[in-house]
């Protein structure tokens, strides 16, 4: 029960990271027919590794969580 906890509350706090980082990209530059996508905010901005970190922890904790849930008792 305990690493399906923890794994839980890593990918809660991956994916919400990752949105705001997202959410935060793609709200810097609008544009309605250019070429800038959230994406290219983020490269710009240098954040590429760090939305990759958040989505690993994301991943990892995900991972944790089917883990504890899949894992025979005795």
């Amino acid at each position: 029960m305990k690493k399906v906890v923890l794994g839980s509350m890593m990918f809660l706090a991956g994916l919400l990271s990752c949105a705001v980082l997202i959410t935060g990209a793609a709200l810097k530059d609008l544009t309605i027919n250019g070429g800038y996508s959230f994406l290219w905010n983020l490269s710009k901005l240098g954040l590429v590794p760090i939305a990759i970190i958040f989505s690993v922890i994301a991943v990892a904790g995900m991972m944790i969580a089917l883990w504890g849930i899949f894992e025979k008792n005795n």
